[in-house]
Protein backbone atom coordinates (compact mmCIF):
# COMPACT_ATOMS: atom_id res chain seq x y z
CA UNK A 1 0.00 0.00 0.00
CA UNK A 2 1.33 3.40 -0.95
CA UNK A 3 1.68 6.25 1.51
CA UNK A 4 2.24 9.73 0.10
CA UNK A 5 2.58 12.95 2.04
CA UNK A 6 3.25 16.65 1.77
CA UNK A 7 5.90 16.80 4.50
CA UNK A 8 6.12 20.54 4.10
CA UNK A 9 5.41 23.14 1.45
CA UNK A 10 6.41 26.79 1.41
CA UNK A 11 9.32 29.17 1.74
CA UNK A 12 10.65 27.49 4.90
CA UNK A 13 11.07 24.09 3.29
CA UNK A 14 9.60 21.64 0.82
CA UNK A 15 9.54 17.86 0.65
CA UNK A 16 7.10 15.26 -0.70
CA UNK A 17 7.12 11.60 0.36
CA UNK A 18 6.15 8.40 -1.44
CA UNK A 19 6.55 5.08 0.40
CA UNK A 20 5.33 1.50 0.04
CA UNK A 21 6.39 0.67 3.61
CA UNK A 22 9.78 -0.70 2.56
CA UNK A 23 11.09 1.69 -0.08
CA UNK A 24 10.60 5.44 0.16
CA UNK A 25 11.49 8.31 -2.16
CA UNK A 26 11.39 12.07 -1.71
CA UNK A 27 10.74 14.90 -4.10
CA UNK A 28 12.98 17.71 -2.73
CA UNK A 29 14.64 17.91 0.67
CA UNK A 30 14.58 21.42 2.10
CA UNK A 31 15.04 20.45 5.76
CA UNK A 32 17.72 19.43 8.21
CA UNK A 33 17.96 15.67 8.70
CA UNK A 34 16.57 16.06 12.22
CA UNK A 35 13.55 17.99 10.98
CA UNK A 36 13.01 15.62 8.08
CA UNK A 37 13.08 12.65 10.48
CA UNK A 38 10.52 14.35 12.70
CA UNK A 39 8.21 14.91 9.74
CA UNK A 40 8.65 11.35 8.47
CA UNK A 41 7.61 10.03 11.87
CA UNK A 42 4.15 11.51 11.27
CA UNK A 43 3.59 8.88 8.61
CA UNK A 44 5.58 6.13 10.39
CA UNK A 45 8.28 6.09 7.70
CA UNK A 46 11.89 5.53 8.87
CA UNK A 47 14.65 7.71 7.47
CA UNK A 48 16.56 4.56 6.54
CA UNK A 49 13.85 3.56 4.02
CA UNK A 50 14.65 6.49 1.69
CA UNK A 51 16.33 5.15 -1.44
CA UNK A 52 16.19 8.17 -3.71
CA UNK A 53 15.66 11.94 -3.64
CA UNK A 54 14.45 13.73 -6.79
CA UNK A 55 15.17 17.47 -7.02
CA UNK A 56 12.98 20.10 -8.66
CA UNK A 57 15.60 22.88 -8.43
CA UNK A 58 18.44 24.12 -6.22
CA UNK A 59 16.81 26.98 -4.32
CA UNK A 60 17.52 26.40 -0.61
CA UNK A 61 13.93 25.75 0.44
CA UNK A 62 13.96 22.72 -1.87
CA UNK A 63 17.58 21.60 -1.70
CA UNK A 64 19.35 22.74 1.47
CA UNK A 65 19.21 19.29 3.09
CA UNK A 66 20.35 17.21 0.12
CA UNK A 67 24.03 16.94 0.97
CA UNK A 68 23.67 16.08 4.64
CA UNK A 69 21.00 13.47 3.93
CA UNK A 70 23.00 11.85 1.12
CA UNK A 71 26.08 11.61 3.33
CA UNK A 72 24.14 10.37 6.32
CA UNK A 73 22.33 7.45 4.68
CA UNK A 74 24.13 7.07 1.31
CA UNK A 75 21.03 7.94 -0.68
CA UNK A 76 21.27 8.82 -4.41
CA UNK A 77 20.22 12.33 -5.43
CA UNK A 78 18.60 12.64 -8.87
CA UNK A 79 18.55 15.95 -10.75
CA UNK A 80 18.33 17.26 -14.28
CA UNK A 81 21.74 17.35 -15.99
CA UNK A 82 21.34 21.06 -16.80
CA UNK A 83 20.78 21.78 -13.11
CA UNK A 84 24.13 20.23 -12.23
CA UNK A 85 26.17 21.63 -15.11
CA UNK A 86 24.96 25.24 -14.86
CA UNK A 87 25.08 25.47 -11.07
CA UNK A 88 28.37 23.79 -10.23
CA UNK A 89 29.29 26.23 -7.45
CA UNK A 90 25.94 25.99 -5.70
CA UNK A 91 25.93 22.22 -6.09
CA UNK A 92 29.42 21.95 -4.62
CA UNK A 93 28.28 23.80 -1.49
CA UNK A 94 25.70 21.09 -0.83
CA UNK A 95 28.44 18.48 -0.54
CA UNK A 96 26.66 15.61 -2.27
CA UNK A 97 29.17 12.75 -2.64
CA UNK A 98 30.16 12.33 -6.29
CA UNK A 99 29.04 8.72 -6.40
CA UNK A 100 25.58 9.62 -5.14
CA UNK A 101 24.80 12.38 -7.64
CA UNK A 102 22.74 10.99 -10.52
CA UNK A 103 22.16 13.37 -13.45
CA UNK A 104 19.22 12.55 -15.71
CA UNK A 105 17.67 13.96 -18.86
CA UNK A 106 14.12 15.19 -19.22
CA UNK A 107 11.77 12.22 -19.75
CA UNK A 108 14.48 9.70 -18.77
CA UNK A 109 12.86 6.97 -16.70
CA UNK A 110 14.40 6.29 -13.30
CA UNK A 111 13.37 3.24 -11.31
CA UNK A 112 13.81 3.04 -7.54
CA UNK A 113 12.24 -0.03 -6.00
CA UNK A 114 8.57 -0.08 -7.06
CA UNK A 115 8.66 3.55 -8.22
CA UNK A 116 9.25 4.83 -11.76
CA UNK A 117 9.92 8.55 -12.13
CA UNK A 118 10.77 11.06 -14.82
CA UNK A 119 11.21 14.81 -14.87
CA UNK A 120 9.77 17.48 -17.17
CA UNK A 121 10.85 21.07 -17.80
CA UNK A 122 9.48 23.95 -15.76
CA UNK A 123 10.01 27.72 -16.08
CA UNK A 124 11.80 29.14 -13.02
CA UNK A 125 14.78 31.35 -12.24
CA UNK A 126 16.88 28.36 -11.31
CA UNK A 127 18.64 26.69 -14.27
CA UNK A 128 17.46 23.19 -15.06
CA UNK A 129 14.32 23.41 -12.95
CA UNK A 130 11.90 20.53 -13.41
CA UNK A 131 8.75 18.92 -12.10
CA UNK A 132 8.44 15.20 -11.43
CA UNK A 133 5.99 12.49 -12.44
CA UNK A 134 5.91 9.45 -10.15
CA UNK A 135 4.36 6.11 -11.11
CA UNK A 136 3.52 3.33 -8.67
CA UNK A 137 1.60 0.30 -9.90
CA UNK A 138 -1.36 1.81 -11.76
CA UNK A 139 -1.31 5.20 -9.99
CA UNK A 140 0.31 8.39 -11.28
CA UNK A 141 1.41 11.40 -9.22
CA UNK A 142 2.46 14.77 -10.61
CA UNK A 143 4.41 17.46 -8.75
CA UNK A 144 4.24 20.82 -10.54
CA UNK A 145 5.77 23.63 -8.52
CA UNK A 146 7.98 26.71 -8.90
CA UNK A 147 7.12 27.59 -12.47
CA UNK A 148 5.99 30.87 -13.95
CA UNK A 149 4.40 29.22 -16.96
CA UNK A 150 2.54 26.03 -17.75
CA UNK A 151 2.92 24.18 -21.02
CA UNK A 152 1.04 21.80 -23.26
CA UNK A 153 3.18 19.00 -21.83
CA UNK A 154 2.14 19.95 -18.29
CA UNK A 155 -1.50 19.87 -19.33
CA UNK A 156 -1.14 16.44 -20.90
CA UNK A 157 0.67 15.02 -17.88
CA UNK A 158 -1.91 16.41 -15.45
CA UNK A 159 -4.67 14.87 -17.51
CA UNK A 160 -3.12 11.45 -16.88
CA UNK A 161 -2.42 11.92 -13.16
CA UNK A 162 -4.41 10.46 -10.29
CA UNK A 163 -3.01 12.87 -7.72
CA UNK A 164 -1.84 16.38 -8.59
CA UNK A 165 0.42 18.52 -6.41
CA UNK A 166 -0.02 21.97 -7.94
CA UNK A 167 1.62 25.25 -7.04
CA UNK A 168 -0.67 28.16 -6.15
CA UNK A 169 1.87 30.61 -4.79
CA UNK A 170 0.16 33.97 -4.68
CA UNK A 171 -3.07 35.90 -4.95
CA UNK A 172 -2.54 38.57 -7.61
CA UNK A 173 -4.28 41.32 -5.63
CA UNK A 174 -2.41 40.53 -2.42
CA UNK A 175 0.91 40.54 -4.28
CA UNK A 176 0.12 43.81 -6.03
CA UNK A 177 -0.92 45.54 -2.79
CA UNK A 178 1.65 43.86 -0.57
CA UNK A 179 4.92 45.07 0.93
CA UNK A 180 7.38 43.51 -1.52
CA UNK A 181 9.51 45.84 -3.66
CA UNK A 182 8.51 46.19 -7.30
CA UNK A 183 11.40 44.10 -8.63
CA UNK A 184 10.44 41.18 -6.39
CA UNK A 185 6.77 41.42 -7.36
CA UNK A 186 7.82 41.27 -11.00
CA UNK A 187 10.04 38.27 -10.34
CA UNK A 188 7.26 36.35 -8.59
CA UNK A 189 4.63 37.10 -11.23
CA UNK A 190 6.98 36.76 -14.21
CA UNK A 191 7.52 33.88 -16.60
CA UNK A 192 10.40 32.59 -14.45
CA UNK A 193 8.53 32.98 -11.17
CA UNK A 194 5.54 31.23 -9.63
CA UNK A 195 1.95 30.32 -10.44
CA UNK A 196 -0.80 32.52 -9.03
CA UNK A 197 -4.07 31.15 -7.70
CA UNK A 198 -5.75 32.17 -10.95
CA UNK A 199 -3.09 30.49 -13.08
CA UNK A 200 -3.29 27.30 -11.04
CA UNK A 201 -7.06 27.12 -11.35
CA UNK A 202 -6.93 27.92 -15.07
CA UNK A 203 -4.42 25.10 -15.47
CA UNK A 204 -6.67 22.74 -13.56
CA UNK A 205 -9.53 23.52 -15.95
CA UNK A 206 -7.35 23.39 -19.07
CA UNK A 207 -5.97 19.97 -18.15
CA UNK A 208 -9.45 18.58 -17.57
CA UNK A 209 -7.97 16.91 -14.50
CA UNK A 210 -10.27 14.12 -13.39
CA UNK A 211 -8.11 12.35 -10.82
CA UNK A 212 -8.69 11.64 -7.16
CA UNK A 213 -7.28 14.71 -5.38
CA UNK A 214 -5.50 18.03 -5.87
CA UNK A 215 -3.06 19.41 -3.32
CA UNK A 216 -2.40 23.12 -3.74
CA UNK A 217 1.19 23.67 -2.65
CA UNK A 218 3.89 26.31 -2.11
CA UNK A 219 1.57 29.07 -0.89
CA UNK A 220 3.30 32.34 -0.05
CA UNK A 221 3.08 33.46 3.58
CA UNK A 222 2.82 37.11 2.62
CA UNK A 223 1.04 37.07 -0.72
CA UNK A 224 -1.65 34.42 -0.35
CA UNK A 225 -4.46 33.44 1.97
CA UNK A 226 -5.57 29.79 2.13
CA UNK A 227 -9.17 30.88 2.70
CA UNK A 228 -9.19 32.87 -0.56
CA UNK A 229 -7.82 29.92 -2.52
CA UNK A 230 -10.29 27.51 -0.93
CA UNK A 231 -13.23 29.72 -1.95
CA UNK A 232 -11.93 30.16 -5.49
CA UNK A 233 -11.11 26.48 -5.99
CA UNK A 234 -14.57 25.43 -4.82
CA UNK A 235 -16.05 27.44 -7.68
CA UNK A 236 -13.88 25.74 -10.28
CA UNK A 237 -13.71 22.05 -9.44
CA UNK A 238 -15.78 19.31 -7.86
CA UNK A 239 -12.69 17.15 -7.37
CA UNK A 240 -11.56 16.89 -3.74
CA UNK A 241 -8.75 19.31 -2.98
CA UNK A 242 -6.56 20.37 -0.09
CA UNK A 243 -4.91 23.75 0.37
CA UNK A 244 -1.60 23.00 2.08
CA UNK A 245 -0.86 25.41 4.87
CA UNK A 246 2.56 26.21 6.25
CA UNK A 247 4.01 23.77 8.80
CA UNK A 248 1.21 21.24 8.41
CA UNK A 249 1.33 17.68 7.04
CA UNK A 250 -1.00 16.27 4.43
CA UNK A 251 -1.33 13.02 2.57
CA UNK A 252 -2.96 9.68 1.92
CA UNK A 253 -3.13 8.53 5.54
CA UNK A 254 -3.94 11.82 7.22
CA UNK A 255 -4.96 15.36 6.53
CA UNK A 256 -3.66 17.66 9.25
CA UNK A 257 -1.29 16.66 12.06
Amino acid sequence: MLTYAVLGSGSNGNSYLFSDGNVSILIDQGYSVAELSRRLERSSVPLSSIQGVFVTHLHPDHARGLGVLSRRIDVPIYMHTTMATLQEEQLAKLGIPEGLLRCVAVSELVEVGPFSCFCFDTSHDSPGSVGWFVMYENKHYMILTDTGLTTKEHVELANGANILFLEANYDATMLSNGPYPVYLKRRISGDLGHLSNDQALQFLEASNFCGDHVYFIHLSDCNNDPAILEREAALVTDIPFTVCRKNEWYGSDFEVK
